[in-house]
């Protein structure tokens, strides 16, 4: 009789962290950060430029009467599964690099 093989989890760990890792790296250098954080902060020049031009007037300015939103939902099952599958890998890494650097300060110091 053949004895079955025993399953190398160490293995599967390391890969698994390293297709997250890829991911990320992915992320990042596509922009997928930066556009999120844009996202937030972003004035139109047309809006920037009547802003200057109701401040040099001494008009009364409200942020959001300059602020044009162009939210387009584009959501559908793919995408509300990948938001959900990258915060919980975003949960995950952030509390693992912290646990980590946590674990090198109490080693090191």
């Amino acid at each position: 009789m053949e004895k079955k093989k025993k399953t190398n989890w160490f293995f599967r760990i390391v890969v698994l962290l390293f297709i997250l890792y890829l991911s990320l790296s992915i992320a990042m250098e596509t922009g997928y950060y930066e556009s999120k954080l844009n996202e937030k902060t972003m004035l139109t020049e047309e809006g920037i430029k009547q802003f200057e031009q109701d401040v040099r007037e001494g008009k009364n300015v409200d942020i959001n009467n300059y602020i044009t939103e162009k939210n387009r939902d584009f959501s559908n099952g793919a995408t509300k599964t990948g938001v959900f599958l990258s915060s919980i890998v975003q949960d995950f890494m952030s509390k693992g690099i912290t646990g980590m650097a946590d674990l090198f300060k109490k080693l090191f110091t």
